[in-house]
Formats: C-alpha cells, structure tokens, sequence
C-alpha cells in the first residue's frame, strides 16, 4: 500500500473552525450518509457523533505523514463524527499517526490522516482509542 496523494485541508491548516468547504468534514459526511440517515438535531457536543461498528484499517505513517512505516492493523469501529473517531483494539496502539480506512456501504474506500489523542483501558479487556482527523488522503 501506498499513498496516492494528500488533500490540502486548509481550515485545518489555519485553525479556523470547520465549515461545509473542509474536506474531512465533506468526505466523514459522505461516509456517514452511506451509512445512516441524518438527522439535524441538536447535541450538546460540537459535532453530533454516529455509531460505527464497523471494521477500520489503521496503517501507522512516518514523519512526514505520507509514508506507511508499519504493517496494517484492524480495528473495531465505535463512534464516528465529522471531526473525528473512536474504536476498540485488544492492543494498545503504539503509534501516534495513521492512515484510517473505512468503507462505505457501497464498497468505496475513505482515508483520513487521523492522530490518535487518547487510549483507557476498559473493564473488558480492550482498549478503548480516539483521536481527530487531520485530512483526506488517497491510499491504495
């Protein structure tokens, strides 16, 4: 596997906060539609999160973000918004950046350059993870 190409994410780059023009946002949106039907309510929360339980394909990136530097590892999905997401795996994860994948329901293939923000252990034995999402990339 090797990434393709990265999409600038200019609201990520300045600091601004997301509007409907921010790749990320576009393409979680896009994910997210394939999967369930939206609704507009209202949440405490910035961004309303999703259920996901589905399978994600983490692949952990060199320093310049671009480059896999380790072997794929597969997750179980957990919750999902615009700005981020959060899973289970039965390892801690060693690694601060990754390419995740997810997939639509029709088949389609989304990558995100996410960064992992915080791991707890849970009463289960599993590792509970999440981080944010930095920008859509294209991995193959």
């Amino acid at each position: 596997m090797t990434l393709v190409k990265a999409t600038s994410n200019e609201a990520a780059e300045q600091g601004t906060n997301g509007t409907a023009e921010d790749p990320v946002q576009e393409t979680v949106r896009l994910l997210l539609e394939s999967r369930f039907r939206l609704t507009n309510h209202n949440e405490r929360r910035r961004f309303e999160r999703h259920p996901f339980p589905y399978l994600i394909r983490l692949v952990p990136v060199g320093e310049n973000d671009c480059t896999p530097s380790g072997e794929p590892i597969v997750v179980v999905g957990k919750q999902l918004s615009e700005q981020g997401l959060d899973f289970y795996h039965s390892q801690p994860i060693p690694f601060r950046r990754a390419i995740a994948s997810l997939q639509t329901r029709s088949g389609q293939w989304l990558s995100f350059l996410v960064e992992l923000t915080w791991c707890r252990f849970t009463e289960h034995g599993w590792y509970d993870n999440g981080g944010r999402f930095l920008q859509v990339v294209e991995f193959e």
